[in-house]
């Protein structure tokens, strides 16, 4: 969900009570620049360990070959089936 939708949801009641629209837009702005600075931001979720790296754009044709390049010399070895798939 994008901060717009989360605010929305989040401080619904609060922002419908400011009955001026440009007081709320400004609370709003508040909010949403408040949820970008917690939670929209991916240096967090690395810090956290949720995600392993923080790839500058830059740098993503040249880590998605690398990681290509890493994976064609891979051999995967399955254990042998024990039982046959009889047509049925």
């Amino acid at each position: 969900m994008g901060p717009k939708g989360a605010i929305e949801v989040l401080y619904n009641k609060k922002l419908i009570a400011i009955e001026d629209p440009s007081e709320r837009e400004v609370e709003f702005n508040k909010y949403e620049a408040e949820y970008k600075a917690k939670f929209a931001n991916p240096y967090d979720a690395a810090s956290y360990g949720f995600i392993d790296d923080v790839i500058v754009p830059r740098n993503t044709r040249f880590r998605v070959i690398r990681a290509f390049q890493a994976l064609s010399t891979k051999k995967d070895t399955n254990p042998p089936k024990k039982h046959s798939n009889l047509p049925l």
